[in-house]
């Protein structure tokens, strides 16, 4: 059901399939069952790992096949509570199965998008884009989605198993209410004229990134394409488009290409790696250069990529495992905005806009978002599908348009309805050129955010214990 097939049913029935089986279990094996399903949704959907971790992370294949198969196994947890506490509190056999179920998972993906930093990929409320229900993204969010999915699922399995057809059957017609819904851009406005943009796609491939002779070629791809496309107000870059860190090109190759664009009236967002004061950290950075100026450091990073959330003592130990890490440094909570003709454009590095209650706070302070990420480490993989689709999933709930720029695809301009209005190949060098419309104001879910969710699920899950 996820991209890059987009077959929703096959997710419903699934889903469905799963309650029905489980029906009669109980809870030793509603758990095993639902681990099960878990881990096939999990292994299925972020096999990348194994991609990221060996092929182009350099780590032993029994490493990054044990690393994809933990984070699947773990990930199964949560699916698996679900099942289990359905089938301790009985809500097969009892009408408050209809609106528990939906809470329970609502609640388990709230909770797997938290621990640990969270881990909120796949989130069932993904295969909703291009359905009626997408129009509840700027309500409830992806996770109110992903409820919404389950209280279907849960109706279609009732419905076959002759229980409350009526009440089953309504449910399953409720999504064409969504229909009369006002589309997502409604609730926010446009503000000023559209802004000309151009995202750069250089196509490194990631094997080839950071060898010494790839990076004069690169440097010049960048410069050549860059001033190709300097009629742009703004033009964006990949994360990490250079294969070197600022300070070492910041005189001879940066400060040359920002006085050409100044002169020109354009702006660049330009993502590389800098160094600290003290040249112990690195941060994953984006700079604004020509006609506008300062930084954004990412804040979210990824654990056991970016950074290894364990004590310094045991870094050799992964050194000698073969585990290339790093030693990435967090952003800062609060930073200023990147303004471009005096308007504020928000910036999300990678993973960064896989977490929505995060991104929508970015969101709030800007007039349009800019997504830069380096989908190469994914290979050919359905994954740069998925992190597109989660893009338009993030323009849809705050009723902004983003700007993705990818290494070696998908980029992508996608308005604030979460349509695709221009998009570059996969695996190709190519300028996307195309116009951006700024726009302000808040949809209900950036005002409010997943935390009515939390509260809602709590309630309806206590009910449950107490009727």
């Amino acid at each position: 059901g996820f991209a890059p097939f987009g077959a929703w049913p096959l997710t419903l029935l699934a889903l469905a399939g799963l309650f029905a089986i489980s029906a009669g279990a109980d809870t030793r094996r509603a758990l095993w069952l639902g681990w099960l399903f878990g881990f096939a949704h999990f292994a299925s959907g972020i096999y990348w790992v194994y991609i990221s971790t060996h092929i182009y992370g350099g780590a032993p294949a029994w490493l990054g096949f044990m690393l994809a198969v933990a984070l699947s196994g773990y990930l199964a947890i949560y699916p698996a509570l679900v099942l289990a506490l359905t089938a301790r509190v009985r809500l097969h056999q009892r009408l408050a199965g209809w609106w528990t179920v939906p809470a329970l998972w609502l609640l388990m993906e709230l909770l797997r998008g938290w621990v640990y930093s969270g881990f909120p990929w796949l989130s069932l409320g993904a295969v909703a884009l291009d359905t009626p229900l997408q129009k509840l993204a700027p309500l409830i969010g992806v996770h109110g989605l992903s409820a919404a999915v389950v209280l279907l699922a849960w109706a279609l399995a009732r419905l076959c198993a002759g229980r409350q057809p009526a009440v089953a059957l309504a449910v399953l017609l409720s999504p064409l209410l969504c229909l009369w819904l006002p589309a997502p851009a409604q609730w926010t406005q446009a503000t000023g004229k559209p802004m000309r943009v151009a995202i750069i796609q250089g196509d490194i491939p990631q094997d080839q990134k950071w060898l010494p002779e790839m990076k004069l070629p690169t440097l010049a791809r960048y410069r050549q394409m860059t001033l190709a496309a300097g009629d742009a107000d703004l033009v964006v870059w990949p994360e990490a488009a250079m294969p070197a860190l600022h300070d070492d090109i910041a005189d001879d190759y940066l400060a040359p290409l920002s006085a050409r664009l100044r002169t020109q009236g354009s702006s660049l967002l330009a993502g590389m790696l800098r160094a600290s004061d003290d040249g112990k950290k690195y941060y994953n950075t984006v700079y604004a250069l020509g006609a506008s100026s300062g930084r954004y450091d990412k804040r979210h990073l990824v654990p056991f990529g970016e950074y290894f959330p364990v004590p310094d003592w045991l870094l050799p130990l992964m050194d000698v495992l073969g585990v290339p890490f790093s030693n990435l440094g967090f952003g800062a909570a609060q930073q200023a905005p990147i303004k471009v003709d005096g308007q504020a454009i928000g910036i999300a590095i990678c993973f960064e806009d896989v977490f929505p209650d995060e991104y929508r706070h970015t969101a709030a302070q800007s007039v349009m978002v800019a997504n830069v990420t380096n989908d190469a480490w994914f290979g050919h993989s359905g994954a740069a599908a998925q992190h597109l689709a989660i893009a338009r999933m993030r323009a849809l709930e705050t009723g902004r348009e983003v700007l993705r720029a990818s290494n070696t695809g998908v980029s992508a301009i996608i308005d604030a309805n979460g349509r695709l209005q221009a998009q570059t190949g996969f695996f190709t060098q190519e300028i996307l050129r195309g116009e951006a419309q700024p726009r302000s104001g808040e949809t209900p879910y950036v005002r409010w955010g997943d935390r009515p969710l939390w509260v809602l699920s709590v309630i309806l899950i206590g009910l449950a214990f107490m009727l």
